[in-house]
């Protein structure tokens, strides 16, 4: 639950980050544009990461290493964030982003648009922008392989196949739209608008229903609030000997 709750909390900051784009560019909203989406989206691929991480680690020398404690997990989701905040500093500073006027080719007429000058030019926001992107796939590579390693690990403990499958939706998101919004940037910044909302939009709620809904439709649809009911029914009929049922027990991991 706890990694589930960052994921939530980093959703949010991402759909933040989203209203951003929302309405006439500003200085301002173009910095919160870069910062927000930024820390959300490392935040979420760290919880993503130390879920799996967690299952490998134990398995793979399960009598001589101890299972990692949540907060041990919740310092590597912090400590991640950190270099993110570092290149961020560095690229509010030295190439900070600000609403400008700009032609676009497609219709010849000018649109309030976010630009990245200041200090470092266009070769700082290259620089910045890449080396946000690079630190991520690092992330994702990593997701990749934890993901791989663990496949054989007994379901009951083991989530990877859906950990796998918001990895390569982050990934294809980012993959596809990259590239597209680097070309039709400037001559095109309403479509590059749509491209941006939709693709991250996409990749929040997507990760999002991958990692819920499984585990609420077994307990809503599969298992009937069977434990909910169990322990009620236990606590109205006094003190007795308990019994635990397979399903129980399913529900209980």
């Amino acid at each position: 639950p706890t990694f589930l709750i960052i994921m939530c909390l980093a959703a949010i900051l991402g759909y933040g980050g989203l209203f951003a784009f929302f309405g006439q560019p500003h200085t301002v909203s173009c910095n919160f544009r870069i910062w927000f989406l930024s820390v959300a989206v490392i935040t979420a691929i760290s919880a993503l990461l130390v879920k799996s991480f967690r299952v490998w680690r134990l398995y793979r020398s399960p009598t001589e290493i101890k299972a990692l404690k949540d907060w041990q997990l919740i310092l590597f989701v912090i400590a991640s964030v950190i270099p993110i905040l570092i290149i961020l500093v560095l690229w509010t500073g030295l190439a900070t982003p600000t609403a400008d006027l700009i032609e676009a080719s497609s219709d010849n007429k000018e649109h309030i648009h976010c630009e990245y000058g200041s200090v470092a030019g266009m070769i700082g926001f290259y620089f910045f922008f890449f080396a946000i992107v690079a630190y991520v796939a690092l992330f994702l590579l990593f997701g990749i392989f934890l993901s791989i390693a663990t496949r054989n690990v007994v379901s009951t403990f083991n989530e990877s196949r859906l950990i796998a499958i918001s990895i390569y939706n982050i990934t294809f998101s980012a993959i596809v739209t990259i590239p597209i919004v680097f070309v039709l940037k400037d001559s095109d910044p309403f479509i590059t608008w749509i491209i941006i909302v939709t693709a991250f939009a996409y990749g929040f709620t997507a990760t999002l229903v991958l990692q819920f809904f499984p585990k609420i439709w077994g307990i809503v649809v599969r298992d009937k609030f069977a434990k909910e009911a169990s322990t009620h029914s236990e606590n109205s009929s006094g003190p007795k000997e308990s019994t635990i049922t397979s399903k129980d027990s399913k529900a209980i991991f």
